[in-house]
């Protein structure tokens, strides 16, 4: 097949043809020029066009593939190919400059080649088709210069490719280049996916039937697909859930499309109502869709006790919005495609004004564009986009910089949690926050995303230019034996007293809550008072070392010889009783207080499981 019958295989309308013939006359001057790979810049050229083809780009820019490398002016490219394609050019001619063998050079090639994405993306599919070919044609190069290009199209294009939403370029790049890094596990993948191709295909071809015969008067399917998964994609599951290769049930799946959204949801219905669904597996990226605007609904079912099988349900825009990404913005000039390219550009925005100060521009890059993300939800279903290990203040910041600024914890699926909290894919998350609350220097280190650590050290010379009247820090307020056994990181300074309406005891699982007094009164989780009030909760938790004095209370059953039992008791327990004490309380009760020094939270779980065991006891609480 010759290059221009692969373009009319891809439904290239017959005027770009004659502009694809003229190019490809006009790159014949590089059959002579020599490539490092042992080929020639013209082989390079058409396998590039090809590539672009195969994902539908537009004709200006497969023109533009075509032509690189020839020594044209801008007039003369105008002139055969039109103003368009001549523009597009010095950006590709600027792309091809770019060299990321050092860290200084990797910095200015990483703005050069964002900027150059933000002024016309397109420039940027020629660089990403070009890398293709050159992994494919990369064996002649010594093993230590294909592992360095390896790693940079593992590092920096293949991660860009999906935040432009160039799935099948992104998995092309992936797997060239994890071939080239891990050839040994790569083959172990590949020779299995081989083995099992027949089985597989197999359990396709049988799902479909039946999906096609529940279906078939209830939604109108245009295409239902089977699809495998990429060799990466499956080594990373492998890496990440601990699995064995031999464990994975779900290395291949479906793709069905429907004609409109409604017909997505009808469908998924269908499909949890004839099969059992696979519990937390259900993704809605329609109702709110990826930062990179990919859409689709995602489930998984079981076909039996080991099977399972992945689904992807979605229309024909959003199929191929998700496969070629901005590739397929030129045939979709409507508001949504609009919308959804604008929305990959803003974000690029953003974070390159972020960076524009940050001295560590390269590394904060490698996480918030190219290092690997986790999709969490806030309360009402919008998703945020953060890094993997990313903590509830990097979510916080990432809502609004002021309930960042003025974050105490979060319910995370519900569950009440400090700000620390390591964020999983699929979470929901909202926020608690306190109008007491400023931003700590220690919250720097505590971030993962380089939004929120600008945010901080931006909130905290604000806060550090305020005059004192400002802001209060919390101050002590309880004589000295109080405040001792609770810490509140988020108010390090504040006195962390123990409720007397539920009175918890070292071990007890326990909450905070700021008092008008602007004391923080801990109670525990299950306290019904607390209960009422969950929106004014921080976090608190026993400290762990003490070696100061505390007062130590027991009511019991009034008797002969209490006190000496419990002290005995104390004493037992490793505990030097500085002062002790008894009452009568009435009604047979006596109540018995002590003056000790504990070393650790440990030692006093340890008092407290010995003074329980005294004959009589009612009640143990502490200061």
């Amino acid at each position: 097949m010759t290059t221009l019958e692969l373009f009319k295989k891809f439904n290239y309308s017959e005027k770009d043809l004659p502009l694809f013939e003229l190019a490809i006359k006009h790159a014949e001057a590089l059959k002579t020029v020599p490539r490092k790979s042992g080929d020639t810049f013209f082989g390079h050229n058409l396998r590039v066009a090809s590539i672009l083809a195969e994902n539908k780009a537009a004709p200006e820019v497969i023109v533009a593939s075509l032509i690189q490398g020839l020594n044209l002016d801008d007039k003369t490219i105008a002139v055969l190919f039109g103003s368009e394609t001549a523009a597009l050019m010095l950006q590709v001619d600027e792309l091809r400059k770019l060299t990321f063998k050092n860290k200084q050079l990797q910095a200015e090639a990483f703005r050069k080649m964002l900027l150059t994405t933000l002024t016309d993306v397109r420039a940027v599919l020629v660089k990403l088709a070009a890398k293709i070919d050159n992994l494919r044609t990369i064996a002649v190069f010594p093993i230590d210069e294909q592992q360095r290009l390896a790693r940079e199209v593992m590092e920096i294009y293949a991660p860009l490719a999906y935040r432009l939403g160039l799935d099948r370029i992104k998995s092309q790049l992936e797997d060239l280049a994890f071939q080239i890094i891990n050839p040994k596990k790569y083959r172990e993948i590949f020779d299995f996916l081989k083995q099992s191709k027949e089985q597989r295909d197999q359990e396709i071809k049988k799902i479909i039937t039946e999906i096609n015969a529940f279906s078939s008067e209830k939604v109108q399917i245009i295409s239902i697909k089977g699809r495998s998964k990429s060799i990466y994609s499956i080594y990373k599951k492998i890496v990440d859930r601990n699995y064995n290769l031999h464990e994975m049930f779900d290395l291949s799946g479906i793709r069905i499309i429907v004609p409109e959204i409604k017909d997505c949801y009808l469908m998924l219905g269908l499909l949890h109502e004839h099969f059992e669904p696979v519990e937390g597996r259900l993704k809605d990226y329609i109702a709110a869709a990826k930062p990179n605007s990919y859409q689709s609904v995602h489930t998984a079912i079981k076909l039996s006790s080991e099977k399972i099988m992945e689904v992807q349900i979605r229309t024909p825009e959003m199929d191929e919005l998700a496969e070629e990404g901005i590739a397929a913005h030129w045939r979709y000039k409507g508001l949504k495609s609009e919308q959804a390219f604008e929305k990959k550009m803003a974000w690029l925005r953003g974070v390159l004004d972020l960076q524009k100060e940050n001295p560590d521009f390269l590394e904060t890059l490698k996480v918030d564009i190219f290092g690997d993300n986790i999709y969490c939800y806030t309360p009402k279903g919008e998703i945020k986009e953060l890094p993997k290990q990313a903590c509830v203040l990097d979510f916080a910041y990432l809502v609004h910089e002021q309930i960042g600024n003025t974050a105490v914890a979060a319910r995370v699926n519900g569950i009440f949690v400090p700000l620390k909290h390591t964020l999983q894919m699929g979470d929901i998350v909202e926020i608690v926050t306190n109008k007491n609350q400023r931003p700590r220097r220690g919250w720097i280190k505590l971030v993962k995303s380089s939004r929120a650590r600008q945010k901080i050290r931006k909130s905290l010379k604000e806060y550090e230019n305020l005059p004192a009247f400002h802001y209060r820090e919390l101050k002590p307020a309880y004589r000295d034996e109080q405040g001792i056994l609770v810490e509140s990181e988020e108010f390090p300074s504040a006195t962390c007293v123990l409720a007397k309406c539920c009175l918890a005891i070292p071990g007890d699982e326990i909450i905070g809550i700021l008092t008008k007094r602007r004391i923080i009164s801990a109670h525990k989780t299950a306290c019904r008072g607390a209960l009422k009030e969950q929106e004014r909760w921080i976090p608190v938790n026993w400290k762990q070392t003490y070696n100061q004095k505390i007062m130590f209370h027991v009511r019991a059953d009034e008797r002969s010889g209490l006190l000496a039992d419990l002290v005995h008791t104390i004493a037992a327990a490793g505990f030097e009783v500085k002062e002790a004490k008894a009452k009568f309380l009435g009604a047979q009760t006596a109540e018995c207080s002590f003056s000790i020094i504990p070393k650790d939270l440990e030692q006093l779980k340890l008092l407290v499981g010995k003074v329980e065991k005294v004959r009589g006891i009612r009640m143990i609480y502490f200061e």
